[in-house]
């Protein structure tokens, strides 16, 4: 009886070294030794990963483009990144992929991922500027990872709704990336004026665009918020700005036009 009891003793002491203490917060030894938080290189590499995912995916349609559409696409990408290489210090190529659906659609993952919509492209982005915006909109949040940081549970199944919902910024955040955004487009050659025509593209068609935001009302505050920013800053930079769209933005518009 009394070895037993003094192994008792001896357990509960052994124990006592490994665990906290209940409500003093002391520890002789933290159960934390080996435990290294996620670092900003893992968040990204775990955040890319989600595109091999979101394509397996048997809903999720991919439009195969012509080798010119393709092309172009690419060149936007490089031309964009090119024309801005003190903002890009991570990217220096990008792909985007375009997705079969008439939901007006946009969003990226890290290492200059892009997705749009079909559907975005042929309704909504009248000129090759928009298009731009769109674009260095998304290559922003993929250079600086300007993602929620949220836990991703993987289950081998990811949803273009849940894609969405981790792409989404507080309007604080969103309107940053939209200045940045603004600036690299403008330095690429593209019109500025049209990024605020995006804006209001956005606002004006609410309804369709509820995929983006999760308050619709947030989306009037990003058009009013960008025209308060407009007037104050005006043009920083004279830039000869591309004032008419290629033959290659209105065969690439056409190409998606023949899937409708």
């Amino acid at each position: 009886m009394a070895g037993v009891l003094y192994f008792g003793l001896v357990l509960v002491y052994s124990s006592c070294s490994s665990f906290t203490i209940p409500f003093t917060g002391q520890s002789k030894k933290s159960l934390d030794n080996g435990y290294r938080s996620m670092s900003p290189d893992d968040f990204q590499d775990q955040f890319y990963a989600l595109k091999e995912v979101l394509l397996q995916n048997s809903d999720v349609k991919v439009l195969r483009l012509e080798k010119a559409n393709t092309t172009y696409l690419e060149k936007l990408i490089a031309d964009i990144i090119n024309n801005n290489e003190i903002f890009f210090k991570k990217l220096k190529n990008g792909k985007i992929t375009v997705l079969n659906t008439e939901t007006p659609i946009h969003f990226s993952l890290p290492r200059g991922e892009v997705f749009l919509s079909r559907g975005l492209i042929t309704k909504y982005l009248k000129n090759e500027s928009m298009l731009a915006s769109v674009i260095s909109f998304e290559l922003v949040k993929s250079e600086r990872i300007l993602y929620p940081k949220q836990t991703i549970i993987p289950t081998g199944h990811m949803t273009i709704e849940r894609i969405m919902s981790l792409n989404r910024l507080g309007l604080a955040e969103k309107m940053e990336v939209h200045k940045w955004a603004h600036h690299i487009s403008m330095r690429s050659g593209f019109s500025g004026e049209y990024y605020l025509s995006w804006l209001q593209v956005q606002n004006r068609n609410t309804a369709d665009f509820l995929f983006q935001v999760a308050d619709p009302n947030q989306l009037t505050r990003e058009e009013s918020l960008f025209k308060s920013f407009i007037i104050k800053n005006g043009t920083e930079e004279q830039v000869i700005s591309r004032k008419t769209s290629t033959k290659n933005f209105y065969s690439l518009i056409n190409r998606l036009r023949e899937n409708i």
